[in-house]
C-alpha cells in the first residue's frame, strides 16, 4: 500500500475542505434571489438546531476516530477492527440523537416538513467515515467523493429550486448530497480494511476519551452555531439570520485555505510525537508560517473588494453582509493558530483537556457578548462576539503551551507577513481609490495585489514556497527567515 506525500495530502484535503462549502457557494448567487435572505435564515436556524443532535451523535468520535486510526495505521487487523468499532458506535450513537429528536423538536417545530428533512444530516454521521482516510493519511477519496455529492446538489438545486416555496427541496438536496457523498466513500475501504474475527461494541473502551474530546467540540459549537440559534431567539428576525448565514459561508470558503493543513497534520503529528519531537516542532512552525502567509493577505484582500463584491455577487437586498464579513475575515489568523495549537498540537499528544479548558473559556465569553451584542447589532454583534471569543481560546491556549511553542517566534513570523500584508494592501488600496466598480474594479485591485505579494516573497526567498516540496522545509525555524 503506497502511501501518500505530505504535500498530496494537503493538495487532497484543500481541495476537499473547499469543496465541501465552495460548492454550495456556487449556488450562493442564485438561492440568495430566489429564496431571499428570510428563506435562507429559516434554514439557517433550523440547521443550528440539527448541528446540536448530529454532534451528540458523533460524541467526539471524528478527532479521536482520526487519532487512533493514526496510531495503527500500519497494523491491518487491529485497523480494521477499530474501524468497525467505531462506526458501530457512531450508528448507535445517530440512531439514538435521531429518535430524541423526533420525540423533542419536530412536535414543537414552525415548519415540521422543513425539520424532518432536516434530520437527515444527523443520520449522516452514522456513515461518515472521513476520520479514517485521514487517520490513514488518504484524503483523496474525501475529496473526490465530496466533489461528486456537491456537483449532484448543485445540479439538483439549479433544476428543481426555483421559487421561495422551493426551501425544503433545497434542504432535501443538500441533504441527501452529505448522505450520498459519505456512503459512495465506502467503495476506497477495500484498501485498508481486513476480514477480522469478529467485532465487539467496546462502549466504555470508546466512550470516555471520545467523551473527553465531545466536550470541547461541543464548546466550539457553541460559538460556531450558538451564534445562529441566538440570533434567531434574540431577534426574532430570519432576515438577520440569513445575512449572518450568507456572510459566514463565504468566510468558511476562504478559511479553508488557511486551516485545510490541519488534518493532515494532526495525522503526521500523532505518528512522529513518539519517535521525532524534533519534527514535531518543525511542521508545527512551519504550520503558523502558512496560516499567517495565507490568512493575513486573505483578510485584507477581502476588505478591499467587499464593497464590490457583495452586489454581484449576492445581489439587491443583501448590503448588511458587509460590515459582517468586514468583522468575520479577522478569524482567519486568529483561528489559524487556535487551529495550529489545538487540532495539529495538542489533541495528537493527547492533551484534549487543555484545548477543552481553551475552548469552554471562548464559549463562555461568546455566550456572555451574545446576549449583549446581538441585541445592540443583531447578526454584527454576534460575528463581534465571535472573533473575540477565538482570541480567548487563542490566548489561552498560546498560555498552555508556553513552553513548548516559542510565543515570540510566532510573533516575529506574524510581523514578517504582516509587513508584507501592509504593502501589498497599500497598493490595492490605491488602486481601489479608482477602480471602476463591478467585476473589472474587483480584477484590478485583486492582480496587483497578488503580484506584489507574490513578489515579496520571492525577492526574500520566503520559506513558504518549500511546503509542497517536502514536510520538513516548510517548518524550518522561524527565526533563521
Amino acid at each position: 500500500m503506497r502511501e501518500r506525500s505530505f504535500a498530496q495530502n494537503y493538495l487532497f484535503n484543500l481541495i476537499y475542505q473547499i469543496l465541501a462549502i465552495a460548492l454550495p457557494l456556487v449556488t450562493t448567487p442564485y438561492l440568495s434571489r430566489v429564496l431571499g435572505a428570510q428563506g435562507i435564515g429559516q434554514y439557517s436556524f433550523a440547521q443550528s438546531i440539527v448541528s446540536y443532535f448530529a454532534l451528540a451523535a458523533a460524541l467526539g468520535t471524528t478527532i479521536y476516530g482520526q487519532r487512533q486510526v493514526a496510531r495503527v495505521k500500519d497494523r491491518p487487523e487491529e485497523r480494521s477492527r477499530l474501524f468497525f468499532e467505531i462506526l458501530l458506535f457512531r450508528v448507535c450513537g445517530a440512531v439514538l440523537a435521531c429518535l430524541i429528536y423526533c420525540l423533542t423538536i419536530m412536535p414543537r417545530s414552525s415548519s415540521p416538513l422543513l425539520y424532518a428533512v432536516a434530520a437527515i444530516e444527523i443520520l449522516t454521521v452514522a456513515v461518515d467515515i472521513t476520520w479514517f482516510y485521514q487517520g490513514m493519511e488518504d484524503f483523496a477519496p474525501i475529496a473526490v467523493c465530496t466533489t461528486v455529492g456537491r456537483v449532484l446538489a448543485m445540479v439538483g438545486i439549479f433544476v428543481f429550486v426555483k421559487t421561495k416555496e422551493d426551501l425544503v427541496i433545497y434542504v432535501c438536496l443538500y441533504c441527501a448530497s452529505l448522505l450520498f457523498a459519505h456512503l459512495l466513500s465506502f467503495f476506497g475501504l477495500r484498501r485498508y480494511i481486513v476480514r477480522v474475527r469478529g467485532v465487539r461494541i467496546r462502549l466504555l473502551y470508546h466512550l470516555l476519551p471520545a467523551l473527553a474530546l465531545f466536550v470541547s467540540q461541543f464548546a466550539i459549537q457553541v460559538y460556531t452555531v450558538l451564534d445562529k440559534t441566538m440570533i434567531g431567539l434574540i431577534t426574532g428576525s430570519d432576515l438577520e439570520n440569513g445575512y449572518y448565514e450568507q456572510s459566514h459561508r463565504l468566510v468558511n470558503v476562504l478559511m479553508a485555505l488557511v486551516t485545510s493543513l490541519g488534518a493532515v497534520m494532526a495525522s503526521r503529528v500523532a505518528v512522529l510525537w513518539r519517535t521525532d519531537r524534533k519534527e514535531v516542532d518543525r511542521l508545527i512552525y512551519g504550520s503558523f508560517r502558512l496560516i499567517f502567509a495565507l490568512g493575513l493577505p486573505l483578510a485584507l484582500g477581502v476588505v478591499l473588494i467587499l464593497t464590490r463584491f457583495v452586489p454581484i455577487f449576492y445581489g439587491p437586498g443583501f448590503e448588511p453582509v458587509i460590515p459582517i464579513i468586514q468583522v468575520f475575515v479577522l478569524l482567519f489568523p486568529i483561528l489559524g493558530c487556535s487551529n495550529v495549537i489545538g487540532i495539529q498540537y495538542l489533541v495528537p499528544t493527547g492533551r484534549e483537556k487543555l484545548l477543552t479548558a481553551s475552548v469552554f473559556a471562548g464559549a463562555l465569553v461568546n455566550v456572555v457578548l451574545n446576549i449583549f451584542l446581538i441585541r445592540a447589532f443583531a447578526a454584527r454583534g454576534a460575528a463581534i462576539a465571535s472573533v473575540i471569543a477565538e482570541l480567548v481560546v487563542t490566548t489561552v491556549q498560546f498560555y498552555f503551551v508556553r513552553r513548548e511553542i516559542r510565543v515570540l517566534s510566532v510573533l516575529k513570523l506574524l510581523l514578517r507577513y504582516g509587513i508584507f500584508t501592509a504593502i501589498m494592501g497599500g497598493v490595492g488600496y490605491a488602486v481601489s481609490l479608482v477602480a471602476p466598480q463591478g467585476i473589472l474594479g474587483i480584477a484590478l485591485i485583486v492582480l496587483p495585489c497578488v503580484a506584489v505579494y507574490g513578489a515579496l516573497l520571492l525577492v526574500v526567498r520566503d520559506p513558504v514556497y518549500q511546503v509542497f516540496k517536502k514536510s520538513n522545509t516548510v517548518g524550518e525555524n522561524p527565526s533563521e527567515n
